[in-house]
């Protein structure tokens, strides 16, 4: 009986940390977070408690198994070290969230872990997080402190009582019946079923039909925030077995292609061959750039670039996430599933890239991140879209350059990438992907000093004036450049920044907002398109603009066609219409009319079609491997 008082005293020692976590969590992002009722916390602990159960699995039947070997010493240490090594991990990983929630506007899920064993960051970047985030490292050592100041476990020692009255069996099998019935008798199996109960109970989230999951968040309080109401481990727990997208059956083949196909036909055109160069900027939130918001930003220099190129007004972001900015913007595939496309069941589907089709015209391909080698699965992907070169930090081959954290600098990279392109012959593909405006946010020494700032006021909107400042160095090195005039650039960010600082942006849909930017050599292109566009109508837009001759696969438009805009958060379709916008979870569609979706609209039949086409022709493709073109 003390194993079992001990067992769950230990467990609600760990839930009071898990609901503080959960204060913590929703302090820290207040700004996110509506919050109506109290009743959010209460509900969250259901979803606690089912996670810390699972979490100790091995923990139970070690203690709660009747045996006689918690009488050693060696069994006392090991059980009460195996609680430690089980429950810490996760105690971090929970409050990691409460900061990182603020880039992925969701609860982490096994993702997050594969995308930290896809390279050798995480060494830099720990510790560089520990440091900057330095109050939820300081809350997550005293949550480790407590819970190693919990009584340990208690020595208890079960035995089967032998009546001494009782005639001696007279065969095997008889012995072994008694013993049976002597141990399914004890007050131990009463305990252990008692305790079986209770735990199977609280694993399920109660007596319901079906155990909880992920999507069971704010039924009880009839609340939207169920990242609120959740957490980390138990998403990660319920990620695990990652299953298949769904296979939705909404239209026939016949009518699915009627409304949306990702099948594209070849131009009647001679193919241009232009040069192509994709600047693919971090974290830079369509907020930050000064031509959007009546010159009020951070970005002289791009600015006044985007006075000469095509701008698209309503650009938007497929995903929230690097890792998942790549696959749209050069294979025009979106994130929508739970996981991203690199760390996915499917991230050995046969696809094709803007890389991939233009190295079969002649064109020379590359791809360039500073980071170290492997991060974020930018090396393989870039192999298996058919880039030809790619060049990282080991490229780059000099450490003073070092941001001590990610990689290179983004000036001095940005340098060395206007060196190898002109050493390159035309015509040719390359595709840059910055990293300074990322956590921990760090500006080389030489140039702080001088612009006379100190680190300590280094933050976002500091270092995309560096970056900015980078990309003013890159076009004034290359623009005298014979191929300058042959060059089309496409400038857009990977994402949005993890916090909205103006009022405008702060709703579902500025949360996506960036910038998306065509600018030719040559300045015969010019003007403001109003279009929706997105990330994954890139490569479609691309290859209409130089003609491309060959039929191809591309889940995008052209920019110059159709306008919508698609993303997946949370189980929740945002479809984005020049009509309105679309909510979808699950079969429940609701209708917005304006930005801040506070206004419900009636719905158009069309928009809810194309929505549900392109979500059926996603998951379809997905699922039987069909991401090329084919007849």
């Amino acid at each position: 009986m003390k194993y079992l008082f001990s067992y769950y005293n230990r467990l609600l020692a760990l839930l009071a940390m898990y609901t503080a976590s959960r204060i913590y969590f929703y302090i820290n992002n207040i700004e996110t977070i509506d919050l109506h009722y109290a009743l959010e916390f209460l509900e969250g602990l259901r979803f606690d408690l089912s996670a810390l159960v699972y979490i100790n699995i091995p923990l139970f039947v070690l203690l709660l198994l009747p045996h006689n070997l918690r009488t050693h010493n060696y069994y006392h240490r090991v059980t009460n070290w195996l609680f430690y090594i089980i429950n810490i991990p996760f105690l971090i990983l929970n409050n990691i969230d409460i900061e990182y929630f603020k880039f992925t506007q969701k609860r982490s899920t096994i993702d997050f872990l594969q995308l930290i064993q896809l390279s050798s960051d995480a060494k830099n970047i720990i510790p560089q997080y520990m440091k900057d985030y330095w109050p939820i490292t300081l809350f997550s050592m005293l949550q480790i402190y407590l819970l190693l100041k919990i009584k340990q476990l208690p020595k208890q020692k079960f035995t089967l009582k032998i009546n001494p009255n009782e005639s001696p069996p007279r065969y095997i099998g008889e012995e072994f019946a008694r013993m049976l019935i002597k141990l399914f008798t004890s007050k131990e199996l009463l305990i252990l079923a008692f305790a079986s109960g209770v735990f199977i109970v609280s694993a399920r989230g109660g007596l319901q039909l079906k155990p909880i999951k992920p999507i069971n968040a704010g039924e009880l309080s009839s609340s939207q925030n169920t990242t609120l109401v959740l957490n980390t481990p138990f998403c990660i727990i319920h990620s695990l077995n990652e299953q298949k997208v769904r296979n939705y059956t909404y239209f026939s083949r016949k009518e699915l292609d009627n409304i949306y196909s990702p099948l594209h036909s070849p131009s009647k055109l001679k193919i241009t061959k232009e040069n192509i160069i994709i600047l693919i900027m971090e974290s830079y939130s369509k907020e930050f750039i000064g031509f959007y918001n009546n010159g009020v930003g951070y970005t002289p220099f791009l600015d006044s670039l985007m006075q000469h190129s095509l701008t698209f007004q309503n650009g938007y972001a497929n995903g929230l996430k690097s890792i998942e900015a790549l696959p749209a913007i050069t294979a025009s595939i979106p994130a929508l599933m739970k996981n991203p496309f690199i760390t996915s069941n499917y991230a050995q589907n046969n696809f094709e890239s803007i890389a991939s089709h233009l190295k079969k015209e002649g064109y020379n391909t590359s791809f360039y991140h500073g980071g170290i080698r492997g991060t974020m699965g930018f090396y393989s992907f870039s192999k298996k879209a058919g880039f030809t070169d790619y060049f990282g930090m080991e490229e780059y081959n000099n450490d003073k350059d070092f941001d001590g954290c990610w990689g290179v600098y983004d000036g001095p990279f940005m340098n060395f990438f206007a060196n190898t392109l002109n050493k390159k012959k035309e015509p040719f593909f390359s595709t840059f992907f910055s990293l300074s405006s990322h956590p921990p946010y760090n500006l080389p020494e030489n140039y702080t000093k001088q612009i006379d700032i100190k680190h300590e006021k280094v933050g976002i909107k500091e270092t995309i004036q560096y970056t900015d400042h980078s990309m003013k160095d890159f076009f004034k090195k290359i623009k005298k450049q014979k191929w300058f005039k042959n060059t089309i650039f496409i400038i857009t960010a990977d994402h949005t920044a993890s916090t909205n600082y103006n009022e405008e942006y702060k709703n579902k849909i500025g949360r996506y907002a960036i910038p998306i930017i065509i600018f030719k050599g040559d300045n015969s292109l010019k003007g403001i398109n109003k279009n929706i566009v997105q990330q994954i109508d890139i490569m479609p837009t691309v290859l209409t603009m130089i003609n491309y001759p060959k039929p191809y696969f591309a889940f995008g438009k052209s920019m110059f066609s159709e306008s919508w805009g698609i993303n997946l958060l949370n189980n929740e379709y945002r479809f984005i219409t020049e009509n309105a916008i679309i909510t979808n979870n699950q079969e429940d569609y609701l209708c917005f009319s304006d930005w801040s979706t506070s206004e419900k609209v009636k719905m158009i039949n069309s928009d809810k079609n194309l929505l549900q086409a392109i979500k059926q022709d996603y998951n379809d493709r997905m699922i039987n491997n069909k991401l090329i073109y084919e007849n």
